[in-house]
């Protein structure tokens, strides 16, 4: 299983929300790709990197460009998310080396292209499996997509993505623990491995996420937890990251 360190990027800088929230931005580091050598000191061997401004607003140059300097410096395998919405999107952060490319909106507005892009360029997305209340949202987490996660994850599924990410937004940021029940349900009832996401608070509950690597999960993403201090990143990495 793999422990997944994230940096969220504002404005260029590595920030947390809360649920999802903008107006709950806190800013932890003003320099993303030192703190992604950090992870890479640690043991990391992926990092989840997104980009907030363009998942709200569209593609932003500042970050692609970051998110590129992040793996020149660490060649660290890169999971990267935000505004990805056209093949030029595609083809630029491949060009630059970005290992997996996270698709949230896109798969909702364009699913024709989407499954286009999954065929050409095969083993490189991510689906983006947000949830609130049972259903899924996107465009940065304001729309209320009216369609269930596991109707959604088939939905993933049928178009041809093998991996996705199920972040519950009501634990995103807060450090109360993950949905990892919820997790293994999407897992168990879509065929899709799954990466946990949203209020990893302890080592506790990586060692949990750990216990169910035989089960379709096969990621865990740390965030606010590291960032405040509440989990030894190192350690969780040498115990529980295959």
């Amino acid at each position: 299983m793999l422990i997944i360190p994230a940096i969220d990027i504002i404005d260029g800088k590595c920030v947390r929300l809360t649920e999802g929230d903008y107006d709950s931005t806190k800013v932890y580091n003003d320099n993303p790709i030192e703190m992604a050598k950090r992870f890479a000191d640690y043991g990391a061997k992926r990092i989840h990197v997104i980009d907030l401004n363009a998942a709200k607003n569209g593609s932003s140059y500042t970050t692609r460009h970051i998110v590129a300097q992040i793996k020149k410096a660490t060649n660290l395998e890169i999971e990267f998310g935000g505004g990805i919405r056209t093949e030029e999107d595609v083809k630029q952060l491949i060009y630059e080396g970005i290992d997996k490319l996270i698709l949230g909106t896109v798969v909702s507005t364009r699913p024709k292209e989407v499954s286009k892009w999954l065929k050409e360029y095969k083993d490189c997305f991510i689906a983006a499996v947000d949830v609130r209340d049972g259903n899924v949202r996107t465009n940065g987490w304001l729309k209320d997509e009216g369609v269930s996660d596991i109707a959604y994850g088939k939905k993933v599924f049928s178009m041809g993505f093998t991996t996705a990410i199920y972040t519950d937004i009501s634990k995103d940021g807060k450090l109360c623990g993950p949905n990892v029940n919820a997790t293994r349900t999407f897992s168990d009832n879509t065929g899709l491995h799954a990466i946990v996401s949203g209020g990893v608070s302890s080592i506790e509950d990586v060692a949990e996420a750990a216990t169910l690597k035989g089960f379709g999960i096969v990621g865990v993403i740390v965030g606010k937890a590291f960032y405040e201090g509440k989990i030894d990143l190192a350690e969780a990495i040498k115990k529980y990251q295959d």
